[in-house]
């Protein structure tokens, strides 16, 4: 009785509109359920892939030296996609943090409004990195987002 994948990620928010904003306009998330405690987010067909819980106003911001999650990572179908968002945050001033080739993605990290990093990423075909044989885990190359082509997607 294996465990099959993750099913979703619950994150604490205070603001539950900024996180709205965040998750469905710039992301693209579409809200299976919401109430004055959160909403349920999803990309398709699945019940749901992230959801928002809301918690004190007061609350402390996610600390970078603290227990922890570190990233929610999404994954997109290709680079240009990453670029995309890359573009698409600019435009709509979200917190870019970086990008990486991590030899089995390519990577954008932004933040939520809350401070919590999300990386979008596209995988490295296998013809291009097999990490079966090459090795993953603690790869970090440069990634040059800005020569990626703009493309129709975003």
């Amino acid at each position: 009785m294996p465990i099959r994948r993750v099913g979703h990620v619950v994150l604490k928010v205070r603001d539950l509109e900024k996180a709205r904003r965040f998750y469905c306009d710039f992301l693209g998330m579409t809200i299976g359920n919401a109430s004055d405690r959160g909403m349920f987010l999803r990309f398709n067909d699945y019940h749901h892939d992230i959801a928002i819980f809301k918690t004190g106003d007061d609350a402390d911001p996610p600390k970078e030296n603290q227990v922890g999650l570190v990233h929610v990572a999404l994954i997109t179908d290709n680079v240009e996609t990453v670029r995309a968002f890359y573009d698409r945050a600019k435009a709509m001033g979200v917190e870019v943090t970086g990008w990486t080739n991590h030899a089995i993605t390519n990577s954008l990290y932004v933040k939520d409004p809350e401070g919590n990093t999300i990386e979008i990423y596209a995988d490295v075909p296998m013809e291009e990195y097999n990490w079966p044989e090459q090795g993953m885990g603690f790869i970090s190359r440069p990634f040059d987002i800005e020569a990626v082509p703009v493309g129709q997607r975003g």
